[in-house]
């Protein structure tokens, strides 16, 4: 691979990292926010907007 390959890979693979810790990490912060699972796999994000008693 010539070095605009790997660059772009690299630049990919961050932009992708970034982008999944940004969902999932923003949801942990939220108490509406859960993570649904499908078996073993991670599903996507979920929000319960249920009114406060």
């Amino acid at each position: 691979m010539d070095l605009t390959t790997r660059v772009l890979l690299g630049a990919t693979a961050l932009a992708v990292l970034g982008y999944i810790s940004f969902v999932y990490g923003s949801c942990m912060g939220d108490p509406d926010c859960h993570v649904r699972t499908c078996g073993r796999h991670l599903c996507g994000v979920v929000y319960d907007h249920r009114p406060a008693l």
